[in-house]
């Protein structure tokens, strides 16, 4: 249950971040689709909302599509949607009329509907190749500079030794401490971002190697903490005392690696068998979903190829993950084998 708890929370901060963090999109990227460039040309408004219906149409002949194919339908519907919106809202009629918008918004959900419907028996393989080559964000150059700073610093991370002090319970004592003072000192700059990341990783990271004796310890204070604590950077950057750009990709990335160490560490311990309840092995399966279901796009465009290599395996394993948790009799095989179409389904629903 307290693992529950922290789940759950951890989920709200993620959802935290994910507000702060689109606020700065907005104010420096600007959107951009997966090819890069549109290659659409149109007559007027009428001409443009009738190529938006051709390639629905064209979408609804299609009786399936692998992944490739799904993910190429979703990109050329991201750049599409994009330049017919972007061309109607510049004719005057689109604020004195409602028929524009209505037609617009008619064809958009109509394409949706095609889409789930391909969507069908997936794997969480498909899932995480089409979250990877659907990103806007993919091909965007202009966080690179940052991005690749922040790449040779988490890098460096993983040399850190893990926290040898004490047990179990001392090291998360250990951990909650370090995000009390971090709380009350507040981060006021790149220097201190840096220095919590660090120091963060390292706890975070300890936490992980004893994750099994933490069943009946209560986490909600760490994770509570921990959202504080983001908020507050985020804070620091709308008041410039952090740049945005240092803020988006430094947490962002943060909240990659997070997500994949712990899906791997969780992974492994499903497949060794060290599992002690069926909660924990619900809370185990839920952290080995987490990067297929709270990534968004942005996030998934900060992710390294090594990462993104990570990612391709942990959904590989996902096979083997749902036959041990069946064979222990702690879910059954017919409802895991409907969660990776569920995730598809819940990916092209937001879109």
């Amino acid at each position: 249950m307290q693992m529950k708890k922290s789940q759950t929370s951890e989920r709200k901060n993620t959802q935290m971040s994910l507000i702060f963090h689109l606020f700065f999109l907005c104010l420096i990227l600007s959107m951009t689709s997966c090819t890069g460039k549109s290659d659409y040309q149109f007559k007027d408004s009428a001409d443009a909302l009738k190529q938006y219906r051709d390639f629905h149409h064209s979408i609804a002949e299609e009786h399936q599509a692998n992944a490739e194919k799904l993910s190429d339908f979703i990109c050329r519907w991201q750049e599409l949607s994009d330049t017919v919106y972007n061309y109607i809202k510049k004719d005057p009629a689109f604020n004195a009329h409602a028929s524009l918008s209505m037609s617009f918004f008619g064809t958009s959900d109509s394409v949706r509907i095609e889409l789930l419907r391909l969507a069908s028996d997936c794997s969480l393989s498909d899932v995480a190749y089409i979250k990877m080559h659907t990103s806007p964000y993919r091909s965007d150059t202009e966080l690179d500079p940052t991005k690749k700073k922040a790449i040779t610093f988490f890098a460096a991370l993983d040399k850190q030794p893990l926290s040898n002090k004490g047990n179990a319970r001392e090291k998360i004592a250990l951990y909650r401490d370090f995000l009390a003072t971090t709380k009350e000192h507040g981060i006021k700059n790149q220097k201190e971002l840096l220095s919590f990341l660090e120091t963060e990783d390292r706890h975070f990271r300890t936490f992980l190697s004893n994750i099994g004796d933490y069943t009946d310890v209560g986490l909600q204070d760490v994770t509570k903490m921990t959202e504080q604590i983001c908020t507050n950077i985020f804070r620091a950057a709308s008041e410039k005392r952090l740049t945005s750009e240092d803020a988006m990709v430094y947490m962002g990335m943060r909240t990659c690696r997070r997500l994949l160490l712990n899906a791997k560490v969780c992974e492994d311990l499903i497949k060794a068998g060290k599992i002690k309840s069926e909660s924990q092995a619900n809370a185990y399966l839920w952290m080995t979903l987490q990067p297929f279901l709270s990534m968004d796009a942005f996030a998934i465009s900060m992710l390294t190829e090594a990462q993104q290599k990570q990612m391709t395996e942990l959904a590989a394993a996902y096979p083997v993950i749902s036959e041990r948790l069946a064979a222990k009799g702690y879910a059954a095989q017919e409802e895991l084998a409907l969660i990776p179409t569920q995730l598809m389904r819940l990916y092209i629903a937001t879109l």
